[in-house]
């Protein structure tokens, strides 16, 4: 997309953390900031592809159907690189949901309707996403994705 790199801030673990606004504008900070993340932690094209599209995902619906795009409201993206995983956690502050309750968008009587094809998305490109409602009300979502195993 070729934005700026965002600042965020990275702590003594080498967990990078970035909070933007309810805009879905803003999410260009976060696609600036998976790139910087794995050129710098040398991940692999199709795990960063797959990171993009997951976690702008998780973002969209944290903005649109979490925050409902208040404006005083915010979403935090935690990302953390091991040699053998990344992972990502994105919290908002809506009223939560049931995931349960998003009907599967490949299942015949649901391929006109336009909902959950995010959430599929997510499941089909990571290997590991959880979904968890907070005490606070809001909604985290955890995307994990495993790095191959480069030879040298």
């Amino acid at each position: 997309m070729g934005a700026a790199t965002p600042p965020s801030f990275s702590d003594e673990n080498g967990t990078i953390t970035l909070t933007i606004g309810s805009r879905l504008e803003y999410l260009s900070m976060v696609h600036a900031l998976i790139e910087s993340i794995s050129r710098q932690f040398e991940v692999d094209e199709e795990t960063e592809n797959a990171l993009q599209i997951a976690v702008i995902e998780a973002g969209t619906n944290a903005i649109q159907h979490g925050n409902v795009f208040a404006a005083h409201k915010t979403v935090t993206f935690e990302f953390h690189v091991s040699p053998k995983s990344v992972m990502v956690r994105v919290d908002d502050h809506g009223s939560g949901f049931d995931p349960k309750k998003v009907q599967n968008p490949t299942d015949p009587s649901n391929l006109l309707d336009p909902r959950g094809r995010g959430l599929f998305l997510m499941r089909s490109l990571m290997d590991e996403v959880t979904f968890t409602t907070r005490s606070d009300h809001g909604t985290t979502v955890r995307l994990a994705k495993s790095r191959p195993v480069v030879a040298r």
